[in-house]
């Protein structure tokens, strides 16, 4: 069987219509009627039904479209490593809103030893992340994971261990009639911390996991006023006067308005690099992945992880 131009069929199944596609690919639309018009003749069966104005792939239609993902996974692996050869190309790097930092101040280093290579970069979740790179659209991931997370069967490099931490603002009653505490216990927050709202990290986040599995073990659910996954903005809410929030111990600084607790036992998530599964440690990759090690281990540690 031979697969031209898998990318058109791709594109129709994406977008659900020929129509639609041709406007994606940049095509005109009897171009590409007419390539699955002759696609389907040589193959002797549809490989789309019409339901609902939209197209949904055959039995037939999603076998060759499955091969057609992979010719273009073949492709792309095959260009990325004749560009690697010449030190050129694409890195795809795909990290979590946390990440962005560490990306930016590994950036001017790498772009110096590998100025023809460009990073193109993703921000997302881990379990979107660990989808794009199961599908091969991204070589490598910056992803914070949890105790319970599953650790990547490929192997990971360990960039960092965050500690994560209370934060309240510093007028609250709580920080007033407790001026010297610097750690408590998890009960306090179902105890002196009861009527407290919450600002809690986004669904699907790993700060999220561990904020549920810590009020799951108080068998006490808080009052959460807002749920988001930024978090600077977080913080500026505690600031604010909105709530409490669980945020990295690392992110702390530059607020002078919010006073911090730790955990005693520390609440941590995992800091790590990710390459994609069979993805080759081209000299360009084996550069960048040094860099985001030292530079996480740099950034990420603050004063305040060693005090008491």
């Amino acid at each position: 069987m031979d697969i031209k131009n898998p990318e058109y069929i791709l594109e129709i199944a994406h977008q659900m219509s020929v129509t639609r596609a041709a406007e994606k690919l940049f095509i005109t639309q009897s171009t590409l009627s007419q390539y699955l018009l002759k696609l389907e003749a040589e193959l002797g069966t549809p490989l789309f039904l019409r339901d609902k104005n939209r197209l949904v792939p055959t039995d037939a239609g999603r076998i060759y479209l499955q091969a057609a993902a992979d010719v273009v996974r073949i492709q792309d692996a095959a260009r990325a490593s004749i560009a690697a050869l010449k030190n050129e190309g694409c890195i795809r790097l795909g990290c979590s809103s946390w990440g962005l930092d560490l990306v930016a101040n590994s950036l001017p280093a790498f772009k110096e030893a590998f100025p023809s290579i460009t990073l193109k970069l993703f921000e997302n979740r881990y379990l979107q992340l660990k989808a794009m790179m199961q599908a091969g659209k991204i070589d490598l991931a910056v992803i914070a994971i949890t105790p319970e997370d599953d650790l990547p069967a490929q192997g990971f490099t360990p960039l960092c261990r965050e500690e994560l931490v209370l934060v309240l603002p510093k007028d609250h009653p709580f920080c007033v009639s407790h001026p010297r505490t610097r750690k408590i216990a998890p009960g306090v927050l179902a105890e002196e911390l009861r009527d407290v709202s919450f600002v809690f990290s986004d669904e699907g986040s790993t700060i999220r996991k561990l904020e549920d599995q810590l009020f799951a073990d108080l068998m006490f659910r808080p009052n959460v006023v807002c749920e988001l996954n930024r978090d600077d903005f977080t913080q500026k809410m505690v600031a604010n006067g909105v709530g409490a929030a669980i945020v990295p111990a690392a992110d702390i600084r530059g607020f002078a308005t919010v006073r911090s607790f730790r955990f005693d036992p520390p609440l941590c998530r995992e800091d790590i690099l990710v390459f994609r599964k069979g993805a080759e440690k081209t000299e360009a990759l084996a550069c960048l992945e040094k860099l985001l090690v030292r530079n996480s281990q740099s950034n990420r540690q603050v004063e305040f992880l060693a005090e008491g």
